[in-house]
């Protein structure tokens, strides 16, 4: 493997480590993480990390404390994601972490950061409780030095030096602080929300968050909506906390419930906006300036199946309310999905599923089956079949319908020019492959048409492969 160059004539194969990692076992991938993790602060380990980090998502393995993680811990849940088209409500991009960390140790307690400092290097990972007692210290003087270099002609110089001039990376420094005053508090509900994500609320769920808001209420009533931010990032479908939020007792913030509801009501309709502006007609960008990345067909209908539920709740709760300002954009938001859905897996149903099953041979000779066109085009069957529960929500209704009638058409057609071959594989390993390509092409029409259309092939199969004799 070879590296670049650095001073004093060593190499650095840091660079061409980061391919290898995709490709290592799991549990060679976490040691060398772990290897990593001690020298985290060098830059070429730091591109490394950004590298991985779709690994590093997928794998979860317990990363070794650090002070700046604990520092993280009460926003984490409204971190923009790495990729994908989920972004969380009121969501904190990451390039602000290090501004803020930056802000934290130049305008903290520099001895009560090295005193924790210490304690987090030597917890162990994955013990939450020790990060959270670190964290009651942390937390509060984090959020006091961050409002200080803000309001405070003393800190203004390191903020500005730490932001550039960056008016909305401010705003979000602000929001990073309002986390961090309510930290203990999102902490608890972060347990009583627990796995992330969830699917519904129930009335456990609903009172953890009522309890929780009361509490963060006696702090502050402004810091409720920050509470919420986090309750609703914990949730599969965001917009179910608009359905419960007015029913909730805040306690000494209920003069600011409706503000609060019509700040959440604002941003969801926002986030559905953002979501979708990230879909295109073959997949989503994972943010702004960046390339569209093409998803599987199953992955597009989970995307729309999410976008929709939140919308539908969403536009529920409009009509409750009378309120008809965010009709249209919501409506806008089923466009994108509905064009999304089209691309990814009504037009291209042809190439994804008829493909899978080989034509005729010329030779005579059947053509094995491709075992992973073959599963693909079994995933890209099942995603079209899932569309059958948003055709009407996005007036796909027809469209499905054709693409339906034209892959059964294309498959049987396919199906009955294997068949027709099937006689002339003489060899019994020919013959061996022209039936998996039977009943490998029987599957796909099974899962498109259904199993009354797959029965009447499965017979012809059966009669023809001489089965029904053997029975007999």
């Amino acid at each position: 493997m070879t590296g670049r160059a650095t001073e004093g004539g060593k190499t650095d194969h840091l660079p061409g480590l980061e391919s290898r990692l995709f490709d290592i076992p799991e549990d060679k991938f976490i040691e060398v993480v772990r290897l990593l993790e001690r020298v985290r602060d060098h830059p070429d380990v730091r591109q490394t990390f950004a590298a991985i980090r779709p690994r590093l998502v997928q794998v979860r393995p317990n990363r070794r404390p650090t002070l700046k993680r604990v520092l993280c811990m009460p926003f984490e849940d409204v971190l923009e994601s790495f990729s994908g088209v989920d972004v969380p409500l009121g969501r904190i991009e990451r390039r602000v972490i290090d501004p803020v960390w930056r802000l934290v140790t130049e305008c903290g307690d520099t001895a009560l950061i090295d005193q924790l400092d210490r304690q987090a290097q030597e917890t162990a990972p994955g013990n939450l409780n020790a990060l959270r007692n670190i964290g009651r210290r942390l937390w509060p003087m984090a959020a006091k030095a961050i409002r200080g270099a803000v309001e405070q002609d003393s800190g203004r110089q390191a903020l500005r030096r730490v932001l550039h001039g960056d008016d909305e990376m401010q705003r979000q420094v602000l929001d990073v602080a309002a986390f961090l005053e309510i930290g203990l508090t999102v902490e608890s509900l972060k347990d009583a929300l627990a796995p992330k994500p969830l699917p519904a609320l129930d009335d456990r769920h609903v009172d953890a968050i009522e309890q929780a808001a009361q509490a963060v209420a006696r702090q502050s009533s402004g810091l409720v909506y920050y509470l919420l931010l986090v309750a609703a990032s914990r949730m599969e479908n965001p917009a179910d906390l608009l359905t419960v939020v007015n029913d909730l007792d805040f306690g000494k913030a209920r003069r600011e419930q409706p503000v609060i509801f019509a700040q959440l009501s604002g941003l969801v309709v926002t986030n559905l906006e953002e979501r979708s502006a990230r879909l295109d007609g073959h997949g989503y960008s994972a943010g702004p300036d960046r390339a569209a990345v093409a998803v599987a067909p199953e992955e597009a209908v989970a995307i729309a199946e999410r976008l929709v539920a939140s919308v539908d709740t969403t536009s529920a709760v409009m009509d409750f309310l009378a309120d008809p300002v965010y009709r249209g954009r919501l409506d806008a938001v089923k466009v994108a999905v509905r064009t999304m859905v089209a691309g990814t897996v009504l037009d291209t149903a042809s190439a994804g599923i008829l493909t899978a099953v080989p034509a005729p041979a010329g030779s005579g000779r059947p053509i094995p089956v491709n075992e992973d066109a073959q599963e693909a085009a079994e995933d890209h069957a099942r995603a079209l079949r899932r569309c059958e529960g948003l055709a009407e929500a996005l007036g796909l209704q027809e469209p499905l319908k054709d693409a339906m009638a034209s892959m059964e058409k294309g498959l049987l057609a396919r199906a009955h020019a294997l068949l027709a071959q099937y006689p002339k594989a003489a060899d019994p390993e020919d013959a061996e492959t022209a039936e998996i390509n039977l009943f490998y092409a029987l599957r796909l029409l099974e899962l498109v048409a259904g199993p009354a259309k797959a029965d009447q092939f499965r017979t012809a199969i059966m009669a023809a492969t001489g089965e029904f004799a053997e029975e007999e």
